[in-house]
């Protein structure tokens, strides 16, 4: 369980549900989905909220639309943390998915990063981009003319 939303039913002006649990891990605010532009500040428009689903167990699918792009992001717990799993559905081209942001990383072997709020991911494909000051862990995503292209990531904290 992620978060009690109960007392958000009774009223519209109630405040947002809290995350259960007391080790609590913030990513990144803004678009998740962007173009990449080399020494600018990560794209702030473009990824279309589309709703949800969730699955017969009750995991949430969340529905993203960029440009002509499809996209769904399904977190699921594995392990001693969270799966991501991220499908494209679009023609050719490529996409950047911003995975975290911290103040440094490190990677103590290829694919498996750690930052410094103690959030580890592995993520093969990813690679750091620091812009002033801040450190992005960004991977990027070769969308394909047939077939749907996934990224897949593992969170632990």
């Amino acid at each position: 369980k992620f978060l009690d939303a109960e007392s958000t039913w009774d009223d519209r002006f109630t405040p947002l549900a809290k995350p259960l649990g007391t080790n609590i891990i913030q990513l990144p605010a803004g678009p998740t989905v962007g173009l990449l532009q080399e020494g600018k500040p990560w794209s702030q428009g473009g990824l279309q909220f589309r709703g949800y689903r969730l699955a017969k167990d009750g995991t949430p699918t969340l529905l993203y639309r960029y440009g002509k792009t499809d996209i769904t992001d399904t977190l699921s717990p594995k392990g001693n943390g969270l799966r991501r799993r991220m499908e494209f559905s679009a023609s050719e081209g490529k996409l950047w998915v911003r995975l975290a942001v911290a103040n440094e990383f490190l990677s103590s072997e290829r694919g498996a990063w750690i930052g410094d709020n103690k959030l580890t991911l592995i993520a093969p494909t990813a690679s750091v981009r620091t812009l002033d000051g801040k450190a992005e862990l960004i991977a990027p995503v070769e969308l394909k003319a047939t077939g749907n292209t996934v990224l897949e990531v593992q969170l632990s904290w």
